[in-house]
């Protein structure tokens, strides 16, 4: 019991971490930065659906308003209203795919992810990650939040160590950025070491590796 209550501490631990690098490189909409007060949500996103019915095919406004959701929704989560927070995951995620169909893009890609992610969408998570990944393989962005991905989704601690090691080497790192990945990458350590104590397993999951 004691190392689950170990594994319980460390989670929340690196999920402050996690928070608060996610938090600096979310893309909002030119402005705004959100707010805890969901009338403010509504009527921005009601000016902007309102602007979209008028031109459909408005793309900075569909991704305004993808991105709007998606800052309502981390808004919502971490307030502990997870229902209310998947609904507007949910409508990111269908405003974000409407504008990839424009063409892709690693940020649209990372943060479509992402979302699916805090959802709980582990696939589609996972094969957003991964497109956005193959397109620019250095992005930090998206290097972090699938190492956060692996992490907590898959308890893949080796792949998400691989990821943030991947991002340490972009240059012009902030002093911040680097240690948040630092400790990432000291904790996941610690998560592999503990499975191993309990397991005997070195594949970074709580469950034996598939006989090959």
């Amino acid at each position: 019991m004691r190392k689950k209550h170990q594994k319980a501490v460390v989670y929340t631990i690196v999920g402050a971490l996690i928070v608060s690098l996610i938090v600096t490189m979310v893309p909002f909409m030119g402005g705004f930065t959100g707010s805890s007060n969901n009338n403010s949500y509504e009527g921005y996103i009601k000016s902007l659906e309102e602007t979209l019915a008028q031109n459909p095919e408005d793309k900075d406004t569909r991704l305004n308003l993808a991105n709007l959701y998606y800052d309502w929704g981390m808004q919502t989560y971490f307030n502990g209203s997870k229902e209310e927070a998947n609904n507007h995951f949910e409508k990111a995620i269908a405003n974000y795919e409407e504008v990839l169909k424009e063409g892709q893009d690693v940020n649209v890609l990372v943060d479509m992810a992402t979302a699916a992610f805090y959802s709980e969408k582990n696939e589609l998570a996972e094969e957003k990650f991964q497109e956005a990944l193959e397109i620019q393989p250095d992005f930090l962005n998206g290097l972090y939040n699938y190492g956060v991905f692996l992490m907590y989704a898959k308890e893949d601690f080796g792949g998400a160590i691989a990821q943030w090691e991947k991002a340490l080497e972009n240059e012009n790192l902030s002093e911040e950025v680097k240690a948040n990945l630092q400790q990432n990458i000291q904790i996941a350590q610690q998560m592999i070491l503990e499975n191993f104590e309990e397991t005997g397993n070195l594949q970074g999951t709580d469950s034996p590796a598939d006989p090959e």
